[in-house]
């Protein structure tokens, strides 16, 4: 992969070195927690006080970026007349930006990066409903999606075929 490049990862229920296991098979250095809220009951492994000095114990940085690239926003600004989370708002405010560009700073240093949240499918999650949209189709960053059976996936095939399942091009 190029600096150009940057991986994006669920940890859902799995291990916490299963986790580790992933990070490392794809050269990853860098883990930025991108849950807006870093905290679970479920897999309390993965609090954000925990990961963090995991991660740092066994030799990964760690970037809490879940205030700024997160997908629950605390704002009510950013939520549509539902209360669910607007992402083309989100994607525009400033907050948002300045994640982005930190992230492209970082890939500009030479790290490689891995986003992390909860949700091991990206499909279902803002890793790739926000974040990989805004990179891929406006930086021009390739965007792998590193799933849990050791596969990766480009952010772009997920794209298209979401294109083509709404039938917006052939």
């Amino acid at each position: 992969m190029t600096s150009s490049s940057i991986f994006t990862i669920g940890h859902s229920n799995r291990s916490v070195d299963a986790f580790f296991n992933l990070l490392k098979k794809n050269t990853i250095q860098v883990v930025v927690d991108v849950r807006s809220a870093p905290y679970s009951r479920y897999v309390p492994q993965f609090n954000k006080g925990d990961i963090q000095h995991a991660l740092q114990h066994a030799g990964f940085r760690y970037i809490f970026m879940g205030d700024a690239i997160g997908g629950k926003p605390s704002d009510p600004l950013f939520l549509d007349q539902n209360g669910i989370a607007d992402y083309a708002k989100i994607a525009q405010s400033k907050k948002f930006r300045q994640g982005i560009d930190r992230l492209l700073k970082g890939l500009a240093d030479g790290w490689v990066i891995a986003l992390m949240c909860a949700e091991e499918d990206p499909l279902k999650c803002h890793r790739h409903l926000l974040i990989a949209r805004e990179l891929e189709l406006r930086h021009n960053v390739i965007v792998w999606h590193i799933r849990c059976d050791e596969t990766k996936i480009r952010a772009k095939q997920f794209f298209e075929a979401s294109c083509r399942q709404l039938r917006l091009f052939p």
